[in-house]
C-alpha cells in the first residue's frame, strides 16, 4: 500500500465520520501516563511509557517511548550477540465520533528510532542503525463508566518504515513496514 492510498483511505474515513459526535467525550484537558505496546514486525512486541492529552472533544496528541533489548544464546546458553531498540513517538488524533465513555479516531504517528546490534563473537559485525517510521491509524479509547479516569486504547495502522535489519549486509535486508496494532491503557489526572 503506498503513501497516498493510505492518505486517501484516512481522508475518506474522516469525510464518512464527519459530524456524527454526539456527546461531550471524557478526560478533555487532563494529562495521562500509561503504557503502550506496540507491534513490531519480526522483533515481536514493544512496550513503552506513554502520555496522552485530549486538547478538546475531537483533538488529542500522545507521545510515547519505547525500549526493547533481547540477547540470543546458544547450546552452551552464552550470549551470543545483544540487540537493543530505542524508538520516541508522537501521535496526532482527530476524534469524529465522540460518545460518552468512548472515541472512534483517526491518526498520523511519527517517530525516530535506534537499533544497536553487538555480536560477541565478532565484533567488526556491530553496527548502529537510526531510522524513522510514519503511521496513519484509526483507532478507539474506552473509559469505563465508574472509572472515568481510565482510558483504553486500540489501534491498527500501517506502518512506513526505513528499519532494516543490517544495513551493511545487501543479502539480510528486510522491510520493516506493514500493518501494525497498538494496545494502551492511561489514567488521565
Amino acid at each position: 500500500m503506498s503513501m497516498r492510498k493510505a492518505v486517501g483511505l484516512a481522508a475518506i474515513a474522516l469525510m464518512l465520520c464527519a459530524g456524527t459526535a454526539s456527546a461531550e467525550g471524557r478526560n478533555v484537558g487532563k494529562l495521562s501516563i500509561g503504557y503502550q505496546r506496540v507491534d513490531a514486525g519480526e522483533s515481536g512486541w514493544e512496550d513503552g511509557i506513554s502520555s496522552r492529552y485530549w486538547v478538546n472533544d475531537n483533538v488529542g496528541i500522545e507521545g510515547n517511548i519505547f525500549y526493547n533489548a533481547w540477547s540470543y544464546k546458544y547450546n552452551d546458553n552464552a550470549e551470543v550477540y545483544d540487540n537493543s531498540t530505542l524508538t520516541g513517538t508522537v501521535k496526532v488524533m482527530y476524534a469524529p465520533v465522540v460518545k460518552e465513555n468512548s472515541r472512534f479516531y483517526v491518526g498520523l504517528e511519527g517517530g525516530l528510532g535506534n537499533y544497536d546490534y553487538k555480536d560477541k563473537l565478532s565484533p567488526e559485525n556491530d553496527y548502529t542503525n537510526t531510522f524513522w517510521g510514519v503511521k496513519p491509524l484509526i483507532g478507539v479509547e474506552y473509559n469505563f463508566p465508574g472509572i472515568s479516569e481510565l482510558g483504553l486504547n486500540f489501534e491498527v495502522g500501517y506502518l512506513f518504515s526505513s528499519a532494516k535489519d543490517d544495513p551493511t549486509d545487501d543479502h539480510d535486508i528486510y522491510d520493516n513496514s506493514g500493518v501494525r496494532v497498538g494496545l494502551g491503557a492511561h489514567y488521565y489526572f
